[in-house]
């Protein structure tokens, strides 16, 4: 597999990796100008930096980045016998006496968010969302809404039981959650099984009306008692106005996005 189709298959899975690129060199080098390596963990790499202690510090510095998340731009001299002259250059210990500029470009790993529900406003939803830097999940009860030709934007669908997924599923820390299945009783079955398990995510929305909304959360409480509703949102979405389908997705996209940034107060 060449390294742009590795990236590819990355980008559709949703896995974080580090593109690796020599963008300049100067003297002697292992690794020319072009060179390309994709680290996606310490033990999984494709391509090459040139191989050599050069090859093993740029590994363990895409690896640094895949937890800052920060792309940029690292120079190294490649001899401890020369003298610095930009105090930012990092030196190993080689015999090349040269110099490489390399690029780390973090990709991937776009925030995950779990959609119960693919009826009318959840297919919108997934519309609204594919212009915006989400990862997809769609999970439906119904054969008829779980599947590409009716919901095409969402990246990843399950046809599942709600309660069996919620129960089953293990979604990482800075997920959002966003059940609006077509019934109060798998909305339920969905909420229950979330704090039942004490899962951890950064959002849960739930579509409601305001009365429906409010019961619901006495519900949570009455089984779960003092329970953290800090991250629950329910009615979901922005006051924008409007009740189709669309403008409820937008309102609920707004709401996503403002709390991807922190703007929810």
């Amino acid at each position: 597999m060449n390294i742009f189709d590795k990236a590819s298959e990355l980008l559709k899975q949703n896995k974080p990796f580090v593109l690796t690129t020599i963008i300049k060199t100067e003297g002697s080098t292992p690794g020319k100008t072009g060179f390309k390596m994709i680290v996606e963990d310490k033990d999984k790499t494709l391509g090459t930096v040139g191989g050599g202690e050069i090859e093993q510090e740029v590994i363990q510095e895409a690896l640094r980045r895949l937890k800052s998340k920060e792309s940029g731009i690292v120079e190294y001299l490649l001899s401890a016998d020369k003298v610095l002259d930009k105090e930012e250059s990092k030196v190993l210990n080689m015999s090349c006496s040269g110099r490489c500029w390399i690029f780390y470009e973090v990709i991937g790993n776009k925030p995950i968010i779990y959609i119960f529900g693919g009826g009318h406003v959840g297919q919108a939803l997934l519309k609204q969302l594919s212009l915006l830097n989400f990862y997809k999940i769609l999970i439906d009860n119904r054969p008829e809404f779980a599947k590409k030709e009716t919901n095409p934007f969402a990246d990843e669908i399950v046809l599942s039981d709600y309660s069996e997924y919620a129960y089953s599923f293990n979604p990482p820390e800075d997920a959002f959650i966003v059940v609006m299945t077509h019934g109060h009783g798998y909305d339920f079955d969905v909420i229950e099984q979330i704090y039942a398990r004490n899962l951890k995510v950064r959002y849960i929305g739930v579509i409601a009306s305001k009365s429906k909304a409010q019961k619901l959360k006495s519900q949570i409480k009455e089984i779960f008692g003092d329970v953290d509703l800090s991250n629950f949102h329910s009615p979901i979405g922005l006051d924008i106005g409007g009740e189709s389908p669309q403008e409820i997705a937008l309102s609920i996209a707004a709401e996503l996005q403002a709390e991807l940034y922190k703007k929810i107060k």
